[in-house]
């Protein structure tokens, strides 16, 4: 391995601090996702409870969530749960810095982890509380482990890298797309036969092997979890192909990130084709392989962009590479470095503006006295707003509060009513009067007619926060019935006759019935 310079650890540092720029802000500033809501009802059980739910019930890789269970007990709160995926984050920076230089050179060196810490994609999951940041560090540690195995022939290190590689399976169940290019990353590096190569890694194979054992089940939970093989191939969100997809957000964003990006990483392939023709198919088959799986693989899913995150460190080798298109002098490679780091600050500037215009720093903490009702309002893709008083729950705690939709995701809560029911006539059970507070989200057209409609009933407070926010509290303590009266009156106030309003309807007859 190359000695590190200098200026290399300075330009890692400036990615560290660039990509906590663009992400910490985001911990507190951004809306709950589903899968954020499944870590918390999941990590918050026992050891073995997580084991039993997440791995043997569902097939899923349990390592995020065994850490969450120790960051959410301390330090708690949005920080506990989406903070050790910021970490995760910057510490692959400047391990990505080191996967670039032994690949390509000292151009990719630098390039490669400011690329990374603007990239939409590592961005937009960098404060995700699921397990991409820990699989995007992982994938790049276990290339770096498989390189020190191909250098120095080392048959510990062999097994050291067949074991980490297989072991990203307990990370994500999708590890063996990315296991494979990382261990070969030894093998593109030690020169010689790839036969001998091959012998040489056949204690690390051996080492996968025994690792992935346990993961031969989890592949059978999810095949039929997911029906693979007995469905269709995989849709976009956006209704695009997945290598469209794919390609999109790996690049910068819009159609000239995606032009500029694509441009540049086939100049790479190309540059390193000439120089080392090895690492330029490792790198391209590190990019390409996973797109390839998700475009043909018939399951009962969708593709997320998220999938191939572990791609994107060597998608933006391959982007550096095609920056020294003017030769191996570092001024102009630079420049179009910096051209590329700009399409990406556009992008995540644009991010921050519209979150930090959410405002939910805003949302009011809740009072001893005050009951927070379940929130509600317009759907908002995959960060719904009945999420919001959970995160308003992380955010300073919530001393009292009625689960009027208690699921995790209530679309696929059979019992849901009944089990709202129950929540409401436990609260009515109760003694002690109360205040309570309703919390809504959706288009500004909407926020801004219920507050009007709301504000003409006198027992209510109406706040409104930015343009889609809404919180309605009543203005004094009432008795335990008249405040589930008031929520009834306070979502039909917000709208429940279109197909767009099914929870607030769905709240309405979970309340009139509590009632009775």
């Amino acid at each position: 391995m190359l000695r590190v310079a200098r200026f290399e650890v300075i330009a890692w540092a400036a990615a560290v601090v660039l990509g906590a720029a663009v992400s910490l802000p985001a911990i507190w500033w951004e809306p709950l996702h589903v899968d954020e809501r499944i870590m918390l009802e999941f990590a918050r059980g026992s050891l073995p409870g997580i084991v039993r739910n997440v791995f043997v019930d569902r097939g899923g890789a349990p390592a995020q969530f065994v850490i969450e269970r120790i960051t959410l007990a301390w330090p708690g709160g949005l920080a506990g749960l989406r903070g050790p995926s910021l970490l995760f984050f910057l510490l692959a920076l400047p391990c990505a810095g080191l996967l670039a230089r032994e690949l390509a050179g000292r151009v990719e060196a630098v390039a490669v982890p400011l690329l990374l810490a603007l990239a939409p994609l590592a961005v937009g999951l960098a404060t995700f509380a699921r397990m991409y940041a820990l699989f995007l560090l992982l994938v790049i540690v276990a290339a770096l482990v498989a390189i020190r195995a191909g250098i120095l022939r080392s048959r510990a290190w062999w097994i050291a890298a067949g074991a980490l590689g297989a072991g990203l399976a307990y990370v994500h169940p999708i590890a063996p797309l990315y296991a494979v290019p990382a261990f070969a990353c030894g093998l593109a590096v030690r020169g010689g036969s790839l036969r001998d190569g091959l012998r040489d890694a056949r204690p690390g194979l051996v080492a996968a092997a025994v690792v992935a054992v346990p993961y031969l089940y989890a592949l059978a939970v999810l095949r039929a979890r997911y029906g693979v093989g007995e469905a269709g191939t995989l849709s976009t969100t956006a209704g695009r192909t997945v290598p469209e997809e794919a390609l999109r957000v790996l690049s910068a964003s819009g159609t000239t990130g995606l032009v500029v990006f694509g441009l540049l990483a086939l100049v790479g392939a190309a540059q390193l084709a000439r120089e080392r023709p090895r690492v330029a198919a490792l790198l391209v088959l590190w990019v390409v392989a996973p797109i390839a799986f998700f475009t043909i693989v018939p399951a009962e899913t969708r593709f997320y962009g998220r999938y191939v995150l572990p791609a994107l460190p060597a998608f933006l080798v391959l982007v550096a590479a095609g920056c020294r298109l003017l030769g191996r002098r570092p001024a102009p490679a630079l420049a179009l470095v910096a051209l590329a780091l700009v399409l990406e600050g556009a992008g995540a500037a644009d991010r921050l503006r519209a979150l930090y215009d959410l405002d939910l720093r805003a949302l009011p903490t809740v009072a001893a006295n005050v009951v927070l009702f379940s929130s509600t309002g317009s759907p908002r893709s995959d960060r719904p707003p009945e999420l919001l008083d959970d995160l308003v729950d992380l955010q300073a705690g919530v001393p009292g509060r009625v689960e009027e939709l208690p699921a995790i995701e209530p679309r696929y809560e059979p019992d849901l009513v009944a089990k709202g029911e129950r929540n409401v006539r436990v609260f009515l059970a109760g003694t002690g009067a109360r205040r309570g507070m309703w919390i809504f989200r959706g288009n500004a057209r909407r926020v801004s007619a219920a507050a009007r409609r709301l504000a003409a009933d006198r027992e209510l407070a109406v706040a409104q926060i930015g343009d889609e926010l809404l919180v309605v509290s009543s203005r004094r303590a009432l008795d335990r019935r008249h405040l589930v009266e008031l929520g009834i009156r306070v979502r039909t106030a917000w709208g429940t006759g279109t197909p767009a309003d099914r929870w607030p309807m769905t709240l309405v007859v979970i309340g009139r019935r509590a009632l009775g």
